[in-house]
C-alpha cells in the first residue's frame, strides 16, 4: 500500500516524517496497479512548553523547525535576585559555622574548668571533714563548680540552636535551589519545534507559552478508506508514504484501523 502526503497539510511535514519513524493509521484510497493509494493528514502528540516562573529571557535556543532532545536547554530566565539570596544564605551560614567553632572551644574549656572544680570540691571535702580546712573555701569552690556547670550546659544549648539554625539555612537552600531550576527551562521531550511565541529580551509571565514542541516517535497518518477496501488491509501491514520533496518513499506499517 502507497500513502500521499500532501505538502502543505502541516508544516514541516517532511521534516516530521522522518523523525516520526513511519506508524501509520490509514482509513479513503484509490486501487492502481494492485496497490491502494490514498491521501491523508500526519498528526501527532505536541507538547506546550511554559514558564513557571516571570522574568527576562537572557538566553534563548528555540527555532522553528529545529530538533531539540529531552532535557535540552530552551531558555534562560534572569535568576540574578535568586542568586543573591543564595549569596545571603551562604553567608549566613559562615557566620554561623565560624560561632560553632567559638562556642565548641568554649565547652572544651568549661569542661576544663569544670573539672578543675569538681577536683577542688572533692579534695576540700575530705579536707573539710578532717578539719583541715575552713568551712567557707569548700562553699566557694562549689558555687565556682555550680557555676562551670551553668556556663557548661548554656554553652551547649548554644551550641545546639546554632546547628538548629544551620539546618534551617540548609532547608531555605535547599528550597531556593529548587526555584533555581526553574529558571531553566529544559524540553519535556525529543521533537521538533512548530511553533515558538517568545523572543530573547522579552519578559515572561509565571504560566507564560514558550514553544509547541511535536513530540518524536508520535507521528501517525490518517486517511480515510472505503468499507470495502478495508478487507484488504491488517495490523502491521507495511505501507510507504509518498512526500513531495523526496525521491525515496518512507517506510511505515498500520497500528489502528477504526470502523
Amino acid at each position: 500500500m502507497k500513502f500521499i502526503s500532501n505538502k502543505n497539510q502541516r508544516r514541516l511535514i517532511s521534516a516530521l516524517l522522518l523523525v516520526a519513524g513511519g506508524l501509520l493509521a490509514f482509513t479513503g484510497c484509490r486501487r492502481e496497479e494492485g496497490m491502494i493509494l490514498a491521501a491523508g493528514v500526519v498528526d501527532g502528540e505536541t507538547a506546550v512548553v511554559k514558564s513557571l516562573v516571570g522574568g527576562e529571557v537572557i538566553h534563548l535556543n528555540l527555532q522553528e523547525g529545529a530538533s531539540v532532545d529531552q532535557g535540552s536547554l530552551l531558555a534562560q530566565i534572569n535568576n540574578s535576585k535568586l542568586q543573591k539570596k543564595l549569596e545571603a544564605l551562604d553567608i549566613q551560614a559562615k557566620e554561623i559555622k565560624l560561632n560553632q567553632q567559638k562556642t565548641r572551644e568554649k565547652i572544651n574549656l568549661l569542661l576544663q574548668v569544670k573539672a578543675y572544680w569538681q577536683d577542688k570540691v572533692e579534695r576540700l571535702t575530705r579536707l573539710t571533714q578532717k578539719q583541715s580546712v575552713a568551712g567557707d573555701e569548700l562553699e566557694q569552690a562549689r558555687l565556682k563548680l555550680t557555676e562551670a556547670t551553668t556556663s557548661l550546659f548554656e554553652a551547649r544549648q548554644a551550641l545546639k540552636s546554632l546547628q538548629v539554625k544551620l539546618e534551617a539555612l540548609a532547608n531555605q537552600k535547599q528550597q531556593l535551589l529548587l526555584q533555581l531550576a526553574d529558571y531553566s527551562i529544559q524540553a519535556p521531550a525529543q521533537g521538533i519545534v512548530l511553533r515558538k511565541f517568545i523572543n530573547q529580551g522579552e519578559t515572561l509571565l509565571p504560566g507564560q507559552a514558550l514553544a509547541e514542541i511535536l513530540i518524536a516517535g508520535s507521528l501517525f497518518v490518517e486517511t480515510f478508506l472505503e468499507e470495502k477496501e478495508l478487507s484488504h488491509l491488517r495490523l502491521g501491514h507495511p505501507v510507504e508514504i509518498l512526500v513531495d520533496g523526496l525521491s525515496q518513499p518512507l517506510q511505515g506499517e498500520i497500528f489502528f484501523i477504526g470502523r
